[in-house]
């Protein structure tokens, strides 16, 4: 962990730029301090340290992009950030990526760039998963932010937000009707078999067909009946 003196001395070194902050590889274990002008710092660099997280963000009210690649973060904490439209993650430990989003979507509502690679939650041939994988993991976290423009290493596309808008609207309607099915009844869902009320067993048929008859036609009125005689009624 690095005290304030060394926070300034680093913070002296990094940039000659006052809006931007680079403590790129210096081993930082934690980052909870801040310096004196961090409401007007925008970039703000803290790739290739050994993080496992990130503390003191909530004077940097004016960031615009945070770097954290080759950290060991498995999840992270931020505070409101409304300006932030840029953040890498590249080559961390995240896992859980339902709880990114939700702290993405509570805290940076208006990114635009999100990299993710090198993490368990974005599928690669290398590590886990396929191309399909990878695809249903895109889809997953652009629907959930509405302003991304860039996901990884490829740009946004319309084409691709409209299928990931559509892709969660047969999942939701999938799930609504399984919760609405029995297990077996899901099953056979799942499994594309024919589902019906109505019993087709062989019994219902035999019945069907040797059950008696306890309905009599009484219709004297009937068109038809001027070809058949009272006695036949």
């Amino acid at each position: 962990m690095i005290t304030t003196a060394e926070h300034h001395e680093y913070t002296n070194q990094s940039s000659s730029d006052p809006d931007s902050l680079f403590l790129v590889g210096q081993d930082i274990t934690e980052f909870n301090i801040a310096p004196n002008n961090a409401q007007y710092i925008k970039h703000l660099d803290l790739s290739y340290n050994l993080l496992e997280k990130v503390e003191g963000l909530q004077r940097f009210v004016g960031l615009r992009e945070l770097i954290l690649d080759n950290n060991m973060l498995s999840s992270i904490q931020l505070p409101l950030l409304p300006f932030l439209h840029t953040l890498s993650l590249n080559k961390n430990r995240v896992h859980d990526l339902d709880k990114l989003l939700d702290i993405l979507c509570n805290c940076t509502p208006l990114l635009e760039y999100l990299s993710l690679l090198g993490n368990q939650v974005c599928p690669n041939e290398l590590m886990h998963g396929d191309e399909e994988d990878y695809q249903n993991y895109r889809y997953s976290v652009i629907n959930r932010l509405k302003y991304l423009k860039f996901l990884d290493s490829r740009p946004v596309l319309p084409a691709e937000r409209y299928a990931a808008q559509n892709r969660v609207k047969i999942v939701q309607v999938v799930k609504a009707l399984q919760e609405d099915l029995c297990p077996e009844d899901s099953l056979d869902l799942m499994m594309g078999q024919d589902t019906t009320p109505l019993d087709k067993s062989q019994d219902m048929v035999q019945r069907a067909g040797f059950g008696k008859r306890s309905y009599k036609y009484k219709g004297k009125n009937s068109e038809g009946n001027k070809f058949i005689s009272n006695e036949d009624l």
